[in-house]
């Protein structure tokens, strides 16, 4: 009698292919939950844009004036203009009191509280007075001359860091970098300074100002000119009328 072995090759097949279906099924799973990650690939550590590398921020930073010691107890033109001009703005944008610094050491102490009482009377004749703080510093030098030290703490408007920063070599000795075609680390720094110290209120550039209400009486007077009424009977045409002669012709030197 003969027996007919079972075949293992026939026997493993349909388990190895399921198993193989099963895999494939995770594995695609797996791949379409991955797929809805939304993932974000930087492509440069490096701020490109000058506002980004050197951004505009708002600091209390001291405000100061240096008033020479004079002879007497007046202040000259020169000193007592910029007096009124720091007094300005402390009463716009100053906080705090008013810190008054005064040289010991190698002045004559007389001289220096003559020119205390000159400030003193200055910052009340500017409208500042009872906040004012006195104190007194060493003179490191007494040959140089000698200032009295006003300042107070203001909101102002810089970079968050200062100019002067060269890392790269702008020149062929950095051959990656100059290839590179990107911009040099202290690019527009500048420039954000100087926008920075322009502004009259360092929060405008935080927020917009509030809106203010209109003009009525030059909108009633240009409906006026326009419609007619008092002193323009017959109404004013708002447009220009452009004749030749009012025109210049190029070239003509005029």
């Amino acid at each position: 009698m003969t027996h007919h072995r079972p075949s293992h090759g026939t026997s493993r097949s349909p388990r190895r292919a399921a198993g193989a279906i099963l895999a494939a099924a995770a594995l695609g799973g797996a791949l379409a939950g991955c797929s809805n990650v939304d993932r974000t690939v930087a492509t440069s550590a490096i701020p490109v844009d000058y506002h980004e590398r050197h951004p505009i921020v708002l600091a209390d930073r001291p405000r100061s004036l240096d008033v020479f010691v004079g002879t007497g107890d007046r202040l000259d033109y020169r000193q007592r203009h910029d007096l009124e001009t720091f007094a300005a703005e402390y009463r716009a944008q100053g906080r705090g009191r008013i810190r008054v610094l005064v040289p010991r050491g190698g002045v004559d102490p007389a001289a220096a509280d003559a020119t205390l009482m000159a400030v003193r009377r200055g910052l009340a004749a500017a409208g500042v007075s009872g906040a004012i703080e006195v104190g007194t510093y060493r003179v490191g030098d007494p040959r140089l001359a000698s200032v009295l030290r006003l300042s107070f703490p203001e909101l102002q408007a810089g970079t968050a860091r200062p100019c002067g920063d060269w890392p790269e070599d702008l020149g062929p000795g950095d051959a990656a970098f100059d290839i590179s075609n990107r911009p040099y680390s202290n690019l527009g720094c500048a420039t954000q300074q100087t926008l920075a110290a322009q502004v009259d209120d360092p929060r405008d550039l935080v927020r917009p100002r509030a809106e203010e209400p209109g003009d009525v009486y030059m909108r009633t007077r240009a409906i006026q000119d326009l419609r007619g009424g008092l002193g323009a009977p017959n109404g004013q045409d708002p447009g220009t009328n452009w004749t030749q002669s009012k025109l210049t012709p190029i070239g003509s030197g005029q």
